[in-house]
């Protein structure tokens, strides 16, 4: 690679870049003077330049070659290059409203209505593959396309270091091979969260597209609505995140279990952690906490900050709900 960067991009070879470079610099030139500045055989030079001047980078008159002025023969590239692309995209809006006619998918205000297993399955794998910061999931049974099982675009997935976030519903844990699967999302660095029931199956995908279950897993012709960004999007995430600050993480247990409810014992170590929290609990103000244990107003408002970042939820009654599934008291 050249510190100059690279003009493949605009159909110009590696080979046929040196050359147009080295007349650049060096001038008018003959084959024979460039093959020795640049070290290559004159049968090289030729098949640069049976590149280079059909393409308007080089002159030849006499036996030598003079490099174009790069603005005048790469803008006019630059120019043929960007009315392909403005080319391609009428044709693949073209090519998108016959493939959504074919299969009966409907669009509207950013919504596209998506029929069949085969369809989902394939979409589901593009929008994984598309990722470039994170998906959320929400995962409940039944399964009609993939179950909790690992698949090839989640592992290659994971290789890229996206931040995977799934919610499951309590059922799953009763699916065949729950634990083992789970197990092995968490061995790859998957956050799991559960709750006791879900609303619906999405997936989404950074911040910017969804795929939403309409229909019962298992219907014949299962529905799906892919969600681009819009208000609607914009509701699956905030619903995703309310859930995710209350929803209960898995971890593995000894003896390679998954815990559901985060029994932990280095979750709560600290004896000062049980009391404050136990006086709130018992319907204390932080005031008379701090009173109550003769500390500080500061430190019992540390100590309650960081229970509640503990229990992931931004408040108090949740705290109180979390302190009971876990056992703190």
């Amino acid at each position: 690679m050249t510190p100059f960067g690279s003009l493949a991009g605009l159909g110009v070879g590696p080979a046929a870049e040196r050359v147009y470079r080295d007349l650049i610099s060096g001038g008018t030139s003959t084959a024979a003077e460039v093959g020795v500045r640049l070290g290559i055989g004159a049968g090289e030079v030729t098949a640069a330049l049976d590149a280079l001047v059909p393409a308007g980078l080089v002159d030849v008159a006499d036996g030598r070659l003079s490099a174009v002025s790069p603005s005048l023969a790469l803008g006019a590239i630059v120019v043929r290059r960007e009315q392909e692309v403005r080319d391609a995209r009428t044709a693949l809006d073209a090519l998108a409203e016959e493939y959504q006619k074919a299969r009966q998918v409907h669009v509207s205000d950013g919504i596209e209505i998506v029929r069949g297993e085969r369809e989902l399955g394939g979409l589901l794998s593009r929008l994984l593959l598309s990722g470039r910061e994170q998906y959320r999931l929400f995962a409940k049974p039944p399964f009609s396309v993939n179950g909790l099982s690992e698949t090839e675009t989640e592992r290659e997935v994971a290789g890229r270091g996206l931040r995977e976030r799934v919610i499951i519903e309590r059922t799953v844990l009763d699916e065949p091979a729950a634990e083992k699967d789970l197990l092995t999302s968490l061995d790859r660095g998957q956050e799991i969260r559960m709750v006791q029931s879900l609303p619906a199956k999405f997936l989404i995908v950074d911040d910017t597209i969804a795929i939403v279950q309409l229909t019962r897993g298992g219907a014949a012709e299962p529905e799906n609505a892919l969600v681009r960004s819009g208000g609607l999007l914009d509701c699956l995430i905030f619903t995703f995140e309310s859930l995710w600050r209350t929803a209960m993480q898995l971890r593995e247990a000894p003896g390679r279990r998954v815990d559901p409810y985060l029994a932990s014992p280095t979750d709560l170590n600290d004896p000062a952690d049980r009391e404050v929290l136990t006086l709130l609990l018992a319907g204390y103000t932080d005031a008379a906490v701090a009173a109550r244990l003769g500390i500080g107003l500061r430190t019992v408002q540390r100590r309650v900050r960081r229970l509640m970042d503990l229990a992931g939820t931004d408040s108090r009654v949740l705290l109180g709900w979390h302190a009971r599934d876990r056992g703190w008291l």
